[in-house]
């Protein structure tokens, strides 16, 4: 069993990552910005050079998870700090305080961009074309681990998780913010067979559950150590190869609301400009025997129950 320390242990991937990692009897570590006395976690920010090295110096970790990111941001100043300057902050840590540690950073399916239809699903070797500040500064992190490994020596892997969900999907994504929707209009008695309007019904995505990502980060940390050489930066998908649109999505979140019906809306530009969206996670399978085991459906009817449960 390992030690690890999480860095923005409250966010949506990190709290299951918690979890996840001390069910499997690892000792874990958690910071946040502003943690909650019941969390336990440590406060740290990432943007302090000073804050992070005071944890990593504490804590002497063997494995590291940096899954801070600044999600619901559109600026790009606040993007390109959080991931460029606060990654920095932690690899000089690490070179500096615990210098064989194994490092995993949290990239995004947003560096690959809107990858033309034949190449999907998206493997690892592709063109990363980012088309939106957040998976810009993602795929500047991935290049700034990548030199940082060799100019500092150091052990890091970075992944991309393709559409992450499940319970306690934060409500700028989709799902969450449709399951709202729905849990509102059923309050106000809509009945069975009402419809609802789903804008851009037919873009797809390839939905990956949360603990299914955990799962595959502990997985690559847990790896032999002559699949960490010291230098390098390899890139690993997180995600299940299928396709699934949003429709479907609707469908699923409609039924869990008592069978309200979903219609195609109209179209509009997303926050990413990807229209159709899979993966291939064939490597990581190959590095570590992960596979998906929670389908998108499950991952739905879990975020659907949270949400019912909290607003009761």
């Amino acid at each position: 069993m390992a030690d690890l320390l999480i860095f923005a242990a409250s966010s949506f991937i990190g709290r299951h990552l918690c979890a996840t990692a001390a069910a499997d009897g690892h000792r874990v570590t958690g910071t946040s910005r502003q943690p909650k006395e019941s969390s336990g976690h440590l406060r740290c920010d990432l943007t302090s050079a000073e804050n992070v090295a005071d944890v990593i110096d504490q804590i002497q970790p063997q494995w590291i998870v940096q899954c801070g990111a600044a999600t619901a941001s559109r600026d790009a100043r606040e993007l390109y700090n959080t991931h460029i300057f606060g990654t920095l902050n932690v690899l000089t840590a690490v070179a500096k305080h615990a210098p064989n540690a194994r490092v995993l950073l949290m990239g995004s399916a947003a560096e690959y961009g809107a990858a033309p239809l034949e190449w999907l699903p998206l493997t690892e070797d592709r063109p990363a074309r980012p088309a939106s500040f957040f998976g810009s500064s993602k795929l500047a992190q991935t290049e700034l681990a990548q030199a940082a490994a060799q100019e500092l020596k150091l052990r890091l892997v970075s992944v991309r998780p393709f559409n992450v969900i499940g319970p306690g999907l934060p409500d700028i994504y989709f799902a969450t913010s449709l399951a709202q929707r729905l849990s509102k209009q059923c309050q106000q008695g809509a009945s069975t067979g009402t419809e609802f309007e789903v804008t851009n019904a037919n873009a797809t995505r390839d939905f990956v559950d949360v603990r299914d990502v955990s799962s595959a980060c502990l997985s690559l940390l847990a790896r032999p150590d002559e699949q960490w050489p010291i230098g390098t930066c390899d890139v690993f998908n997180i995600c299940t190869g299928q396709e699934t649109t949003l429709l479907e999505v609707a469908s699923v979140l409609g039924n869990a609301a008592g069978g309200l019906k979903p219609a195609a809306g109209g179209v509009h530009n997303s926050r990413g400009g990807i229209s159709r969206s899979a993966g291939s996670a064939d490597k990581l399978t190959s590095a570590t025997g992960w596979k998906p085991k929670i389908s998108w459906q499950q991952s739905l009817q879990d975020l659907w129950s949270e949400l019912a449960a909290s607003s009761k």
